[in-house]
């Protein structure tokens, strides 16, 4: 039974590191992470532009894990404006989805930014370009992730939420 986990957030808030850890507790093929920085940055060096081709390719290789009956994961900034369609989309394709968004003050993801080994490529400027304070979905409620989780609760709360729409573990 497929299931999709959608985990967005400012840059540095922690999406990247709960979508491992959630990948981790399933047995291996059986949980696929889309991570938009990958794909945009690493796979087709693309800056975050509208209509950018990046946001095809997350949908496409999201269907792939659903029509599977994966659990796919898609994480990133995921700004609600560029690619909110594209997430409705998804949502539609899998048998249950759910969302999550990392709801941080700049000052935390800062703070969390600077344990990173990404800590050295951006500059708090660039991650003040990024940053852009909650920003909710139109179509769907996400549950919001304040400052005071930490990542092991976090991990917990989405491993769980799946286990229990899919009856069980994968």
């Amino acid at each position: 039974m497929s299931v999709l986990v959608v985990i967005r957030g400012n840059s540095g808030s922690g999406k990247s590191t709960a979508a491992r850890g959630v990948q981790e507790r399933f047995p291996r093929a059986k949980c696929l992470v889309v991570s938009q920085d990958a794909v945009r940055r690493h796979m087709l060096r693309e800056s975050d532009i509208p209509a950018g081709v990046n946001i095809d390719l997350i949908e496409h290789i999201a269907a792939f894990g659903l029509a599977r009956g994966s659990t796919v994961i898609v994480e990133g900034i995921l700004d609600a404006d560029r690619y909110g369609e594209m997430l409705e989309r998804i949502s539609g394709m899998a048998a249950h989805a759910l969302f999550y968004s990392f709801d941080l003050a700049f000052e935390e993801t800062l703070l969390r930014h600077a344990g990173r080994p990404q800590a050295e490529e951006f500059s708090s400027e660039q991650m003040a370009e990024w940053y852009h304070g909650w920003q909710g979905l139109g179509f769907v409620d996400e549950v919001r992730i304040g400052g005071d989780w930490g990542m092991g609760a976090v991990v917990e709360r989405i491993y769980g939420d799946v286990v229990g729409c899919s009856g069980v573990a994968q």
